[in-house]
């Protein structure tokens, strides 16, 4: 097995220009991006402003003419702006048609959904569709990059999915590329990497899909070549640890709560040391979106299917759910019950800077207080529908105003800063009763107190 290794990339300069080699300008690589989600269209876009030719392939077709009218599905800061200029730049483009986009294109990464199934694992039908619809028209000299969420092993099930349909032809290399990026600074993220993991076998082909990340990068970044598995894995380890840290914080600030210690001084405490990092310390209603529950689930999965039991991982996923229930027992504990009680909710989305409402630590909370016999209204700046997610029960006004007008309480779920700036004293006069449970620890206790709100926080005094 190739042991894992880094390169470095080398200063790319943060303007207009493109980067030289040896005095030449480097070039531009034909590139397609099949699927035109999150990963994908952020991908697309992405190395479309790097200087390459990008065609993304979108078979939705109510996506796809949203996408050529120049909007995007979903809330993503940046992402519109980026996609419309390089739209205009004749750098990046849509289409339906699989056939006619890959011809010519020298890296092709799939970008497909995989979500869970009902058993926890990973749905890799749309995965398996485009590998063999592709096996018919990629040539050897063509690179296929996986850039969807993977099992362990997809990778080598891809080859042999395109092996069996390729009429005895030399197959392409298949790349392991997987992403990390943040909803809500995703664009960010894909313009300044921690690192680019690249798992394959195939030299040359690791080497131009280094290319392809560097050729626009804005900073230096490692990246990290390995095997197809091991990239595979890097990256379900890495979203496996993140829920056990948030987890970790969340049950911290139950007991900070019950001892009467201030949580948000012992995070910041232990952030201080370089073993421990103050990334995702911070506690809240859950996690959730469309990557942390679904990767450990199959973290899970895996590990079940190898005869291996992940005791901690399993732990971290019912830790979450209690936490939900602890957050609609705290309610119900500073309204002294819940039956006929209107409570506002400030916030839908499962973190701010998104749209997604995928497994948001919301949606249970929320099913939590209507089946507790609540009266729910919540406000959210972006999510404006109930969709399939939430309860018929609940409201959704248009204004933040609506949230508090006669509410016994406030909930506050997601962290926007839009909260932060609301009048928080003339706001409050128009509440039956001046509490509020921040789930976020968004707000100052000091200052919601001064305005005469009862306030909890996560673990704050």
């Amino acid at each position: 097995m190739k042991p894992i290794h880094e390169t470095e990339s080398s200063e790319i300069p943060a303007s207009d220009s493109k980067p030289v080699a040896n005095g030449q300008l480097l070039p531009g690589v034909n590139v397609a991006v099949i699927g035109a989600g999150f990963v994908g269209l952020v991908s697309a876009a992405g190395f479309a402003e790097f200087g390459h030719s990008v065609v993304c392939i979108e078979k939705d077709q109510e996506r796809l003419e949203l996408l050529r009218s120049g909007k995007i599905p979903f809330y993503e800061p940046e992402l519109a702006e980026l996609i419309e200029r390089n739209v205009k730049n004749k750098k990046l483009s849509f289409s339906d048609n699989l056939n006619e986009a890959v011809v010519g294109q020298k890296v092709i990464f799939v970008a497909v959904g995989t979500p869970s199934l009902e058993s926890g694992r990973t749905d890799l039908g749309a995965l398996d569709e485009v590998a063999a619809s592709l096996s018919h028209l990629l040539t050897s000299e063509q690179i296929l990059v996986l850039k969807s969420t993977v099992p362990l092993g997809s990778a080598q099930r891809i080859r042999e999915i395109i092996k069996t349909h390729c009429n005895g032809n030399r197959p392409p290399a298949v790349i392991s590329n997987p992403e990390f990026l943040r909803e809500g600074s995703a664009v960010f993220d894909f313009f300044n990497p921690e690192r680019v993991v690249i798992g394959g076998d195939d030299t040359d082909a690791i080497d131009t899909v280094i290319h392809v990340h560097k050729l626009g990068m804005l900073k230096p970044a490692p990246f990290v070549v390995t095997t197809n598995e091991t990239a595979e894995m890097i990256k379900y380890a890495s979203n496996a640890y993140l829920a056990t840290k948030i987890g970790f914080a969340n049950e911290l600030a139950g007991l900070c709560d019950s001892v009467e210690v201030n949580v948000m001084e012992v995070v910041r405490g232990m952030g201080m040391d370089s073993r421990i990092g103050s990334e995702f310390l911070n506690p809240g209603p859950g996690w959730g979106g469309s990557c942390l529950p679904k990767d450990i689930k199959e973290y899970i999965g895996m590990a079940k299917a190898s005869q291996q039991q992940m005791l901690i991982a399993d732990a971290v996923l019912k830790a979450n759910v209690r936490h939900h229930q602890m957050i609609v027992e705290k309610t119900e504990k500073l309204l002294g019950g819940l039956k006929g009680k209107v409570v506002g909710v400030l916030g839908l989305a499962f973190k701010a800077g998104t749209s997604d409402m995928r497994s948001s630590p919301t949606i249970p909370i929320i099913n939590g207080l209507v089946q507790a016999g609540a009266n729910v209204r919540a406000f959210d700046p972006i999510v404006k529908e109930r969709g399939e997610y939430l309860p018929a029960e609940l409201e959704i006004v248009a204004d933040s105003d609506e949230v508090f007008a006669g509410a016994d309480c406030l909930l506050l779920l997601t962290e926007w800063q839009d909260f932060q700036l609301l009048d928080w004293a003339n706001l409050g006069s128009t509440m039956k009763t001046r509490k509020i449970f921040d789930a976020r620890n968004l707000l100052p206790p000091e200052l919601l107190r001064r305005h005469g709100y009862e306030y909890a926080g996560m673990g704050q005094i």
